[in-house]
């Protein structure tokens, strides 16, 4: 069997015949012999309707434009292709037609021996590179569709797809069935159904009322990897109608993973390292440093008077500006909102807080460049060393840069592992308060205020112990002033106060020698609504007189505040004695001791400390003498020598609260002293 392939003028045809009138013919051709013969109607195979012509030479191919195309088809049926399909331009004219071939006979050596063909002319349809045009992109495969005919015709398909639908495609399927077919063999499951709605007629037609395109993003499987595709839609009908489209599908995984890989580690704000891309960086890096965490203060009164457009803006000159600072092997990264990660690659932390100072400087010319309110950052370092996790060492230095969230006049805050134990222990006692409160836990614990020149028991103070299922004592100063950061301390005090009442009422209906029991409220509970109300009905409903549950309110708390000054009054009306906490532990005024609502004075231990200092004497003498003549009783507290009891008895001061006389007893040891 001869190749006559050498000689690219031996092709033996009689194409022109073929297309002498509008249609489509079949053939059959022998590659091998490189001729191309039988020309019949579309209908039909029966070989008693051949048209035998075999013409070598023929001018009517030497006048297409892409002859040789022909000729490199049917060499690649010759090397055993099963599909091959060619394009003719007229090189006169604007005449264009398509020949497609499928192989259907082939030797032991798997080449091609016999195939059939189509041709057709394509006069109403766009050319190839108009459709490559139109779709604007390189897409591998491109499909005309003939939506009045509901017919799909291949311009160009990519390998793995003529494949898999080159013989669905031979036989002309419809628009909607070819789409459903490629739908359901190879797109992913999860986008089948979004799929087949997006690149319905339907949805095109909506679509197409908008733009004369439209694209859809979908998945598919291959290979068992899972790859990004994108089929795109030209209308070429013209406006307002549809009844001609270009179809083109193309495999986009390359830029679609450079989108993820943007989306994944580029800040949408800044344009720089998002915390992915810090945390992944600095993982990556093997030395030492320092991670920085920092924020800026009431950022947000920027996006409210500026606009968040504005804000954006700062946050991208925040940014550039940091990147200015840092250095070869430093990192910086925006996290969210007003907030950024700095990583510097120096081990002396003399030299990271020049650098936080010079970030600091820098953003104050951000500032008064974008004319928009002051721009103060803060922030919390934090050691790093190779193998740390990332979110532990971010976890340290968020946690130092909230210990001066609220201090404007500090920069910056060193972490430290005893903020780490300290912020375990508060987060265990807020989480275990209210089972304990419940389970009463809490105890109150009394201790007794004595008149020095009788030496009698004239009172006492109610104190909270914590004890813990281990049988533990938590000290007070461990946990009241976390609950009075975080609000608990109201029901603590409330608490407190019920559990005083009720003993006061037990140990009057035993018979026991009643003593006047104060206990002391926060600024927390006397912000609390009706708190006046509240303390009275608990009382009433206990059956405790009031004087018997005075009320200690910190000097500071109120001199300080109107309001607070305002609900002492009301306690005094509602018949609870009222006592000054702490006075003399701070800034000590002779106001206080103007406020008709306190009936008692308690010096604290700081002023106590005084005696035997000559001039700290004098002060004592002085103050008692001026609540006495306002008519103020005097309590001193943390009194702990018979010096100092000897001395304030002689100066009139009425009762004395301290170790010199007893420390703060449990329940059971205090009610002994009563009987």
């Amino acid at each position: 069997m001869s190749n006559r392939f050498d000689d690219e003028n031996n092709i033996e045809m009689d194409i022109k015949t073929a297309f002498a009138s509008w249609g489509k013919y079949v053939f059959k051709c022998f590659p091998q012999e490189c001729r191309l013969r039988s020309f019949l109607s579309e209908d039909s195979l029966d070989d008693s309707e051949e048209k035998n012509v075999d013409i070598i030479n023929n001018p009517f191919i030497d006048s297409m434009v892409d002859r040789d195309n022909l000729l490199k088809a049917v060499k690649q049926i010759a090397e055993g292709e099963k599909f091959a399909t060619v394009v003719l331009h007229a090189k006169e004219g604007t005449d264009t037609y398509r020949i497609s071939f499928k192989s259907i006979c082939f030797d032991d050596d798997g080449r091609t021996v016999e195939a059939i063909g189509l041709a057709e002319q394509l006069d109403e349809r766009l050319n190839e590179s108009e459709m490559v045009n139109a779709l604007g992109s390189n897409f591998n495969s491109i499909y005309y569709v003939d939506v009045d005919n509901n017919k799909m015709y291949p311009y160009r398909m990519n390998p793995s797809v003529r494949a898999m639908f080159g013989e669905v495609l031979e036989s002309k399927p419809g628009y909607n069935e070819m789409m459903e077919q490629y739908v359901n063999a190879i797109v992913l499951e999860e986008d089948k159904l979004h799929m087949l709605l997006e690149t319905s007629i339907n949805n095109l037609r909506r679509q197409f009322l908008i733009k004369d395109t439209y694209q859809h993003d979908y998945r598919i499987v291959r290979d068992g990897q899972v790859q990004y595709c994108r089929a795109k839609f030209v209308n070429v009908s013209g406006v307002g109608e549809l009844h001609k489209m270009i179809a083109g599908f193309s495999d986009i995984s390359p830029e679609k993973q450079r989108e993820l890989e943007r989306i994944a580690y580029v800040d949408a704000v800044t344009g720089g390292n998002n915390y992915e891309s810090f945390k992944k960086k600095l993982r990556d890096r093997n030395v030492s440093g320092y991670l920085i965490s920092m924020d800026i203060h009431s950022f947000k009164i920027v996006n409210s008077i500026c606009g968040v457009a504005k804000g954006d803006e700062a946050l991208r000159w925040i940014s550039e500006n940091i990147r200015g600072v840092v250095g070869y092997n430093d990192i910086s990264g925006h996290i969210n909102a007003d907030r950024f990660v700095i990583f510097f690659a120096d081990d002396k932390i003399n030299k990271v807080i020049r650098k936080i100072e010079t970030i600091n400087l820098q953003l104050i010319k951000v500032s008064e460049s974008l004319k928009i309110p002051k721009i103060q950052p803060y922030f919390g370092v934090t050691k790093w060393e190779p193998g740390k996790k990332v979110e532990e060492a971010y976890g340290e230095a968020n946690f130092a840069k909230n210990r001066i969230k609220e201090r404007k006049d500090v920069l910056y805050q060193i972490y430290s592992q005893a903020d780490t134990e300290r912020i375990v222990e508060e987060k265990q006692m807020e989480d275990n308060f209210y089972r304990d409160l419940n389970d009463n836990h809490f105890e109150i614990w009394y201790q007794p205020k004595y008149a020095p020149k009788t030496n009698k028991l004239v009172g006492a103070e109610g104190l909270v112990r914590w004890r813990r299922e281990n049988n533990e004592i938590i000290p007070p100063s461990k946990f009241i002033p976390l609950f009075e950061r975080n609000g608990m301390i109201k029901a603590l005090d409330e608490y407190v106060f019920r559990e005083v009442c009720t003993h006061q009422r037990r140990w009057l209906d035993e018979g026991k020698k009643i003593v006047p029991i104060s206990i002391n409220l926060s600024r927390a509970s006397l912000y609390f609504e009706s708190v006046v109300k509240r303390y009275h009905d608990i009382a009433r409903r206990i059956g405790i007189y009031t004087h018997l549950v005075p009320i200690e309110i910190t000097e500071s708390a109120a001199v300080d505040n109107d309001e607070i000054k305002s609900i002492a009054d009301k306690f005094h009306g509602n018949g609870f004695p009222l006592l000054v906490d702490d006075f003399g532990s701070g800034y000590s005024s002779l106001v206080t001791l103007n406020m008709k609502c306190f009936d008692t004075l308690k010096i604290d231990k700081s002023l106590i400390d005084y005696i035997g200092d000559s001039n700290g004497e004098r002060l004592l003498v002085h103050t008692i003498a001026l609540a006495k003549e306002l008519g103020i009783c005097v309590t001193a507290e943390g009194v702990e020598s018979q010096e100092q009891v000897e001395f304030l008895k002689n100066i009139d001061c009425d009762s004395i609260q301290g170790f010199y006389y007893s420390k703060p007893l449990p329940l059971t040891e205090y009610e002994m002293l009563l009987d």
